[in-house]
């Protein structure tokens, strides 16, 4: 079950939500700082963070049926709209830059969803997939949308993204401070995420990493072939005509076996 848009929307607009906002964008905007012209599109409600790129050709947010959408930008002409979970309106190869936020997680089929990624990105796109890490106190503590759906190891996004044709090209987290709201802790949010970075890099709240098509993994792999043995004929030198006949019609059998 989504969480519903209302409830992501309030989270952003709460203190705690507006330190997770900046803490998650520098990471984002590090990443993908050279925007310029480039095709962007987010999924799930990836909303506070696409106005990171105000240089992009073009910039969509896509949001699950389930979820619910509000229009966006405010202010501006709309350029959200509701899709089906796996099955968008967009073009084959027609997204230079793919973000996930709170879209991954609740997903009934992960890889069924990796495969939609796969179809709509350019062969030179890339994704940013940002996660509940299952490690970190965000996905422990039910006060913020990362504690819903299925939190994330590290191992378990690489494998995932190798079963869908996608190759890590960086890793990085954020969230290290406590999901809380109290103002102290908020004071020292800053604080906390600087010493996490450095210290306590496996206990992020959440995961973020950055994929690209692998272009050279093969589809599948056949087993390899048995190699048959055919057993050593007998011969026999005063064989009948009906003997030669029977002689005849078992080695064409075991020819056609071979």
């Amino acid at each position: 079950m989504r969480t519903d848009i209302l409830d992501l929307h309030d989270f952003y607009l709460s203190p705690l939500g507006v330190e997770a906002k900046g803490f998650v964008s520098a990471r984002i905007y590090e990443a993908w700082r050279d925007h310029a012209r480039l095709r962007i599109a987010g999924f799930g409600h990836a909303e506070p963070y696409l106005g990171l790129f105000p240089n992009a050709e073009r910039t969509l947010a896509l949001a699950p049926g389930a979820q619910g959408v509000i229009h966006w930008p405010p202010g501006g002409k709309n350029a959200a709209a509701l899709v089906g979970e796996y099955q968008w309106p967009l073009p084959d190869a027609s997204i230079d830059r793919l973000l996930v936020v709170h879209g991954l997680e609740e997903s009934d089929d992960p890889a069924r969803l990796m495969r939609e990624i796969w179809r709509v990105l350019t062969s030179d796109g890339r994704v940013i997939l940002v996660v509940a890490h299952r490690r970190g106190l965000w996905s422990m503590i039910d006060t913020t949308p990362f504690a819903h759906g299925r939190p994330y190891l590290k191992r378990q996004l690489e494998k995932l993204l190798q079963g869908a044709m996608f190759r890590p090209t960086a890793w990085s987290g954020a969230l290290y401070f406590p999901p809380l709201g109290a103002r102290f802790l908020l004071r020292a949010a800053r604080a906390w995420e600087k010493a996490g970075a450095q210290m306590w890099t496996g206990l992020s709240g959440v995961l973020m990493v950055e994929a690209a098509k692998d272009m050279m993994q093969p589809v599948a792999r056949a087993a390899p072939a048995k190699a048959r043995v055919a057993a050593p004929a007998v011969a026999r030198p005063a064989a009948s005509r009906s003997g030669v006949n029977s002689v005849a019609a078992k080695s064409g059998t075991d020819d056609k076996a071979k």
